[in-house]
């Protein structure tokens, strides 16, 4: 036998190899899935997204959305390889608009699973179903009954090639992955809904947002990182920057909190990452990160996304243009101060359609010259609560034991919450609120055993925590009151306050200040439940946060004059 012989010849793989083949490129955990089926539903142009897991997704995945559906016949040609809606010809290669666009995921999905699709078509009575129960030579539509949009299920992910399975971490780090590609997909798309169930345990709710994309920020990031955000909106040239630049004082010790998308798609790329970093520069220290939501948008036929088969990097046409307006923008953003007061400050403040006109010159000593026009106040006994806004402050002004009084907004909470924390700690009856997302944490050796044996102390402060790793735990639920708090920082300041084994007064002192990191404007529920708890408490007069009306001159001018 020659040589030439002993080499094998050259032939076509059998579709089944070369589905199995493409889903080792697309398919490397159950959260690449999930970010699939997902893509496909947003594409669909579903509002709303149910997300039903088992076993962090290697039991099942089951994907069903409001979209518009799909056609009986195209069912079964989705599971074929390369076939798809969302190109034709050769030139949509250069202009992609979709998330998804390659025809690979479903056939690579239903070759390593138990895969079932069914759907009904906008304007159709009828749903059908698909799958591949009886082998992939056997696919075989049936009617159903299902509402219009699509439901997906993938039932023991990688059964057929067990190998697979080997390599996948526990659980709970697969839950952790999965959990974090939603939360990412949630800050691009804030016009679709999504709702999460793990376990048959509802997990996390994400209403669809119309106009208040704050919101979606605030559920999936957290109050601190909204409040100490920058909001951006730049376009030149036909690019366009738009989204939260957090500052400084949200940096993080891990790279959780960076979002980059490049028209709704989330991506990586050396590029945009260098220049967010130079725009930083030293703003903050070595071995911290900073947070950001940015959603760059740009003519598709400027970006190349089909260079990777996880969509997960892109290539840009112009890609030192696209770094330095990336870098502009940002730069420019991070130098303007954040609160600015110029020499003739004018402040106005409304209280229920009450006007305050507050005018200092620059004489900061002359209070002669200084004039402080205000209407007559609670000259109705019966109105006994005001509320406004000053600078960067929230006062009320409230009536209490007849006596008007000004009420540091801020200042109250931290001080009724140390309260509440003191108080009902002892009889384990502070109330606790679960995590929207439940948040992983790192820990070291010696503070996550810490931990482990204090867990019952830790519940009496209102803390459910839960270990997910060899070095790692999961923040459930947080005190009520604590509940907007950053989680991470929470946690770490109980943890530290613990170890140092400070009394139970310092404990919820340290807790207590965290308060302010929560500040939002209150309704006039919130409000009366704010001023009765300051009437029944003891000292009220004597409180920080608590002052005579008859000094609210002097304070508004002293907080004015420290702006300046």
């Amino acid at each position: 036998m020659s040589v030439v012989d002993s080499f094998p010849r050259i032939k076509k793989l059998p579709e089944a190899v070369a589905n199995q083949i493409a889903a080792g490129e697309v398919i490397e955990r159950p959260a690449s899935v999930v970010k699939e089926l997902i893509e496909n539903s947003i594409d669909a142009g579903a509002t709303k997204i149910h997300i039903d897991l088992e076993q962090a997704g290697i039991g099942l995945i089951r994907v069903r959305d409001d979209g518009q559906g799909m056609h009986k016949d195209d069912l079964k040609l989705a599971l074929e390889q390369h076939a798809t809606s969302k190109l034709s010809h050769f030139s949509d290669l250069s202009q992609i608009a979709s998330l998804g666009f390659r025809g690979e995921a479903i056939p690579s999905i239903a070759s390593v699973s138990r895969f079932k699709m069914t759907s009904r078509l906008l304007d159709s009575e009828q749903a059908w179903s698909v799958d591949n129960s009886l082998g992939e030579n056997q696919l075989t539509v049936k009617p159903a009954a299902h509402d219009v949009g699509t439901t997906v299920e993938v039932i023991d992910l990688f059964f057929s090639t067990p190998g697979r399975r080997k390599f996948l971490k526990s659980e709970k780090t697969e839950y952790l992955h999965i959990q974090a590609l939603i939360r990412a997909i949630a800050l691009s798309h804030f016009s679709t809904g999504f709702f999460v169930k793990h376990n048959a345990q509802a997990l996390f709710r994400l209403p669809a947002c119309k106009d208040d994309f704050d919101q979606r920020v605030l559920n999936v990031c957290g109050r601190t990182f909204l409040d100490k955000s920058i909001r951006i909106d730049i376009e030149q040239d036909g690019i366009r920057l738009s989204g939260w630049l957090g500052l400084a004082d949200v940096a993080r010790s891990q790279t959780d909190r960076q979002y980059f998308y490049v028209n709704g798609r989330i991506v990586r790329d050396k590029h945009v990452n260098h220049a967010i970093r130079l725009a930083y520069d030293d703003r903050i220290a070595a071995g911290r990160f900073p947070g950001y939501v940015l959603h760059l948008q740009i003519d598709p036929a400027r970006v190349d996304v089909n260079v990777h088969p996880a969509k997960s990097e892109v290539r840009f046409s112009e890609t030192r243009d696209v770094h330095d307006f990336i870098y502009s923008v940002l730069l420019d953003s991070l130098n303007k101060p954040v609160i600015s007061i110029s020499d003739d400050v004018a402040t106005e403040a409304v209280v229920e359609n009450r006007e305050y006109d507050l005018n200092v010159n620059d004489k900061v000593s002359d209070y002669s010259s200084t004039t402080f026009k205000q209407t007559e106040l609670l000259q109705d006994k019966k109105q006994s609560i005001d509320y406004f806004k000053l600078c960067d402050k929230q006062f009320v002004i409230a009536l209490i034991n007849t006596e008007p009084v000004l009420i540091d907004i801020a200042k109250a909470r931290v001080f009724l919450t140390e309260k509440y924390l003191v108080k009902h700690h002892h009889s384990n009856s502070i109330t606790k609120r679960p995590v929207m997302l439940p948040l992983g944490l790192e820990l070291t050796q010696n503070k996550l055993e810490f931990v482990l044996e204090q867990m019952s102390e830790i519940r009496q402060w209102g803390f459910e925590l839960e270990q997910i790793s060899p070095d790692q735990i999961s923040i459930r639920s947080l005190p009520s009151r604590l509940v907007y708090a950053n989680a991470i920082e929470l946690v770490n300041t109980l943890i530290d306050t613990l170890l140092a084994n400070k009394a139970d007064t310092i404990v919820a002192n340290k807790l207590a200040a965290h308060v302010n990191d929560a500040g939002t404007d209150l309704n006039n529920e919130a409000i009366t439940q704010l001023i009765n708890e300051i009437s029944v408490s003891e000292n009220v007069f004597d409180n920080a946060y608590t002052m005579p009306w008859r000094k609210l001159e002097a304070e508004v001018l002293a907080r004015l004059l420290e702006k300046k």
